[in-house]
């Protein structure tokens, strides 16, 4: 690890904000914001300790403008403690209380943030009407709420295979982010922009059949500039499936050896949520089967099937019957191969109409939500 470790800037500005407020309320949500920062730093047990001690002192006196943080803190806690899954609805309760008590401004962060988890759900609708209410609320310079809307509409984009439509709102993430100090955002916006380069790949080497040399190129090239990015500003959060994201593109690359090493040494110990494992496992398997390893092969397609469920995602879904259809072809297993291609055909479909859903409720976006696009670079 490099001995430089810039402090995120936000994180700076949010403790001299702390020691200059003016009153315990101020101060505390100050703290609870905070206590939400060290969460997407993943500094959980420090966030949790924090928050702890806040809900612990607005339950003597209770304030809703807290309420709303240490519920948002919450939320972000277990957001990142189950490697972007949300698992409770307390950002919901947090929107909920700001809208009841008119605090737009905390309803714009929260609204901005429930698109993500839409977007972690994959629910396009829920995650359109979010980002609306993200962008109509906040004032320009709300640069919290407009980073996030920002990004989940460039994520969502990106994933419908539109990186011409992506790319506007992609830079005006950074943008915002960048007047916010905040470095977790900036992080988080090359990390995704990298996934979502693999997912598109994937989907093109998959579903089409084409090679994408030049698209794994940039992408193991981004995943380096993210990681060294990441270690400057001491950002932990998910490096565990850093990985794990370069063994799935080497080997869309068409390199296997590369792939297995990476997945042998990390797989097991990622900690990667169940809905990626049957993806991760089948993958594996045509690997294996590409370097002759049958018996390894056929063992890891056994360990995707059994770990599909309601959580994998469609896409994932439709690249694990994929590469289980490459593998059992190979393994001479006619009735698995069809039946695997099948289900892939079926699940690629499935993911066509989501992307084109998508692109029907987020191209009109525009910089106060639903309106036609302006041409001035703004959001």
């Amino acid at each position: 690890m490099s001995d430089r470790i810039d402090p995120p800037r936000l994180l700076v500005r949010l403790e001299a904000e702390i020691a200059a407020a003016t009153s315990q309320l101020e101060a505390d949500c100050k703290r609870a914001e905070r206590a939400a920062y060290l969460a997407r730093l993943a500094r959980l047990e420090e966030a949790q300790i924090v928050v702890e001690e806040l809900q612990a002192r607005n339950g003597l006196n209770p304030n809703v403008t807290l309420s709303v943080w240490t519920n948002f803190a919450n939320g972000l806690l277990t957001y990142y403690g189950n490697i972007g899954v949300s698992t409770d609805d307390r950002v919901q309760r947090a929107h909920a209380l700001s809208v009841a008590a008119g605090l737009r401004p905390l309803q714009a962060m929260c609204a901005a943030w429930l698109a993500q988890w839409d977007y972690s759900r994959l629910d396009m609708n829920a995650l359109a009407g979010h980002v609306h209410e993200a962008l109509a609320l906040a004032n320009a310079d709300h640069h919290t709420a407009r980073s996030r809307a920002c990004l989940v509409t460039a994520q969502a984009l990106h994933l419908a295979g539109r990186i011409d439509l992506a790319t506007r709102w992609y830079e005006r993430s950074r943008f915002h982010a960048a007047a916010d100090g905040d470095d977790v955002t900036m992080s988080a916006l090359m990390h995704n922009k990298t996934w979502l380069h693999m997912l598109t790949m994937r989907q093109a080497v998959l579903l089409a059949g084409r090679e994408e040399i030049e698209a794994a190129k940039q992408a193991l090239a981004n995943a380096a500039s993210t990681d060294g990015f990441d270690e400057i500003k001491g950002d932990r959060s998910w490096s565990e499936l850093k990985p794990i994201l370069r063994a799935q593109i080497v080997s869309l690359q068409g390199n296997p050896s590369q792939a297995v090493r990476l997945y042998e040494q990390h797989l097991a110990s990622a900690g990667a949520p169940a809905r990626l494992q049957a993806n991760l496992f089948a993958d594996k398997a045509w690997c294996h089967m590409q370097l002759l390893e049958s018996d390894r092969a056929t063992a890891c397609a056994e360990l995707a099937l059994t770990n599909l469920s309601d959580e994998t995602q469609v896409d994932d879904r439709a690249a694990t019957h994929s590469r289980l259809a490459q593998v059992f072809s190979s393994l001479g297993d006619a009735v698995r191969h069809k039946n695997h291609l099948e289900l892939a055909h079926e699940a690629w479909d499935e993911h066509l109409r989501l992307q084109a859903s998508a692109l029907e409720l987020l191209a009109p976006m525009g910089e106060q939500g639903r309106e036609p696009t302006r041409t001035d670079g703004r959001c």
